[in-house]
C-alpha cells in the first residue's frame, strides 16, 4: 500500500491549540506541574500590567536545561503519554506547556539556566507568516531583554507570556481591572490546587509559590486542622496494579465553627457546590466537587468531600484529558465509590436525626406538631398547647373554627422553600427570634393563675405542668425563680 507524507498545515494547526479550553488558573498550573518535575521548591508568579498589554511570567529554582532538552521542551507532543513517567512526574502528554501557553499568548518564550543562559521563543506570528516551525533561538542580548530575571539570580526555567490576547474580553472597558480579578481567582485556585505541596505533607516536597512577592498558603478543603471534621473509613482499590486510595470527610458544622471559619470552607458557590469528590493525582488536585453523577448535589451532603488519590499510570483509564482537570472513574472504581456515597449519606442522615431528637424533646408540649403520612412530613400548630387552647376556649363559638383555620393556614402558608434555601446557603445566620423573660412571665402567671384558681391544682402541679411546655422550658430558671417569688409574695398578703 503505497504512503505519502501528509504533514498539518503549521498555522491553521497552532491555533486550533488555542482552542483547547484552558482558562488563566488551569495554564498556570499546568506550568507549575512542570516546575515540580524539575524539583523547584520555589515558584515566582511575575505579571506587570503594560500599556500595550500584561507581561506574565513563572519563574522557578528547578534544575534547569541544556541547549538540547530546551528544544526538545518546545516541541510539540514531547513526551508520549503511552510511554510510563517517573512516579512523582505530574505531565501527561507533553503538550501541557505549549498548549497552556498559546491558549494565553501569542508569544511563548521559554529561558532556562543550567551551565549557561539559554532562550527560546515560539510567536504565532511567525509561524503564521512563515507556515512553519520555525522555533527562534534565542542569544544573550535577546534574553537580556527580559531585565527582571536579574532579580531570581538562582532561576532554573522562566516562562514567559508576551503578546496576552485571551485573557481578558475584547470588548472590556477595565481590562486592567478585569486582569486583577483574574489573578484574585489565579490564587485561590492554586491554593487549592497545590495545597498539599504548599503545606508540606509528609512524603511531598514543600514547594513556595509567590504571586508578585506576596506567598500563597494552602486552602485544604477538608478542613483537617478543625477537629469536628470528621474522617470517615479509608478504602482502598488494587486496580490494574495501582492503588486508588479514598478518604471520605465530614467537614464541621457550622455550630462547631467561627462565622468567618465555616463561610471560608464553604469556597465559591458554597457547601452545596462543593461538595462531592476530590480527585489528586500524585497530590495535585485535578477535579473537585463532582459526584461522577453518581448522586445530585443535595443538603443532607453538602459537609462531604472525599479525597481520592491516583497515580499519574491511571491517566488512560480515567480519560484524563489535556489539561488535568477533568476526568472520569473507571466502571470497577464507580461501583465502589456509590458504595462510599450511600455510607456517607447515611453518616449524614444519621447526625441530622440525632440533632432532630435533640430539638424536639417528646417529653415537652411544644408549639408545633410532627405528622408523618404515607412518608410525608409536615408541621402544624398544636391547638392543645395551653397558649393556644386557652384562646380558642375563651373564644366565642361564632370565631372557633375561624381561628382553627387560621392556624391551620398559618402552618401551610410557612415558607419552608425559603428557610430551607437560607439554611442550606448560610446556616449561621439563621436565628430564631429572641423571646422576652419579662413578657413570658406575665404570660406564666396568668397561665397558672388560671389552672389554679379554674382547674382548681396546686401551685407547685401548675408549675411543674409549665415548665414542660414551650416556650417556658428554654427559660425556666428564671421563670421559676420570679413566680416563686410572686407567689410568696402573694401568700404575705
Amino acid at each position: 500500500m503505497p504512503k505519502e507524507r501528509l504533514e498539518p498545515n503549521p498555522s491553521s494547526f497552532v491555533h486550533s491549540l488555542r482552542s483547547v479550553g484552558y482558562s488563566l488558573e488551569t495554564a498556570v498550573a499546568d506550568i507549575i506541574d512542570n516546575s515540580i518535575s524539575a524539583n523547584a521548591d520555589r515558584i515566582d508568579i511575575v505579571f506587570e500590567y503594560k500599556a500595550n498589554g500584561p507581561l506574565f511570567a513563572i519563574i522557578d529554582n528547578g534544575y534547569g536545561m541544556s541547549s538540547d532538552e530546551l528544544k526538545e521542551a518546545m516541541r510539540l507532543g514531547t513526551f508520549s503519554p503511552l510511554f510510563p513517567r517517573k512516579q512523582t512526574d505530574l505531565g501527561r502528554f507533553g503538550l501541557g506547556m505549549k498548549t497552556a501557553s498559546f491558549a494565553i499568548c501569542q508569544r511563548l518564550t521559554v529561558v532556562s539556566s543550567k551551565d549557561v543562559l539559554i532562550g527560546a521563543q515560539w510567536d504565532l506570528e511567525d509561524i503564521q507568516n512563515d507556515n512553519a516551525w520555525n522555533l527562534n533561538i534565542l542569544s544573550e542580548k535577546d534574553v537580556a531583554i527580559y531585565s527582571f530575571l536579574k532579580n531570581y539570580p538562582d532561576f532554573g526555567t522562566a516562562v514567559i507570556w508576551e503578546k496576552i490576547d485571551h485573557i481578558i474580553d475584547r470588548d472590556c472597558k477595565e481590562p486592567q481591572k478585569e486582569f486583577e480579578a483574574k489573578i484574585l481567582i489565579l490564587e485561590k485556585h492554586l491554593s487549592l490546587t497545590f495545597h498539599r505541596y504548599l503545606d508540606g505533607e509528609r512524603g511531598l516536597p514543600k514547594i513556595k509559590i509567590f504571586i508578585n512577592g506576596h506567598q500563597l498558603q494552602g486552602f485544604d478543603p477538608f478542613n483537617l486542622k478543625n477537629p469536628a471534621t470528621q474522617e470517615l473509613e479509608k478504602d482502598e482499590i488494587v486496580f490494574k496494579n495501582s492503588k486508588v486510595t479514598i478518604v471520605p470527610y465530614i467537614l464541621p458544622h457550622h455550630s462547631k465553627t467561627s462565622a468567618d471559619e465555616y463561610e471560608k470552607y464553604a469556597g465559591d458557590g458554597g457547601y452545596l457546590a462543593n461538595q462531592g469528590f476530590y480527585v489528586y493525582r500524585n497530590k495535585r488536585l485535578i477535579i473537585h466537587g463532582s459526584w461522577f453523577r453518581l448522586a445530585t448535589p443535595e443538603t443532607l451532603t453538602k459537609l462531604a468531600r472525599v479525597k481520592i488519590d491516583i497515580s499519574n499510570d491511571m491517566d488512560a483509564e480515567w480519560e484524563l484529558d489535556v489539561k488535568k482537570s477533568m476526568a472520569r472513574p473507571p466502571s470497577v472504581i464507580r461501583m465502589r465509590l456509590k458504595n462510599i456515597i450511600e455510607k456517607i449519606r447515611d453518616k449524614s442522615a444519621k447526625t441530622y436525626r440525632a440533632r432532630g431528637r435533640r430539638i424536639i424533646d417528646q417529653s415537652v408540649t411544644q408549639m408545633w406538631e410532627k405528622h408523618v403520612a404515607q412518608g410525608k412530613v409536615c408541621y402544624k400548630i398544636n391547638l392543645d398547647h395551653p397558649l393556644v387552647y386557652k384562646i380558642k376556649e375563651n373564644i366565642s363559638s361564632q370565631y372557633e373554627a375561624d381561628f382553627v383555620m387560621l392556624l391551620d393556614m398559618l402552618a401551610k402558608c410557612f415558607p419552608t422553600d425559603l428557610l430551607f434555601h437560607d439554611y442550606a446557603a448560610i446556616p449561621q445566620n439563621i436565628v430564631q427570634n429572641d423571646l422576652n423573660v419579662e413578657e413570658l412571665m406575665d404570660v406564666a402567671k396568668k397561665i397558672v393563675h388560671d389552672w389554679v384558681c379554674n382547674e382548681g391544682i396546686g401551685v407547685n402541679e401548675a408549675m411543674n405542668r409549665l415548665s414542660n411546655i414551650t416556650p417556658f422550658d428554654k427559660y425556666w430558671d428564671a421563670i421559676r425563680e420570679n413566680l416563686t417569688k410572686e407567689m410568696k409574695s402573694h401568700d404575705g398578703k
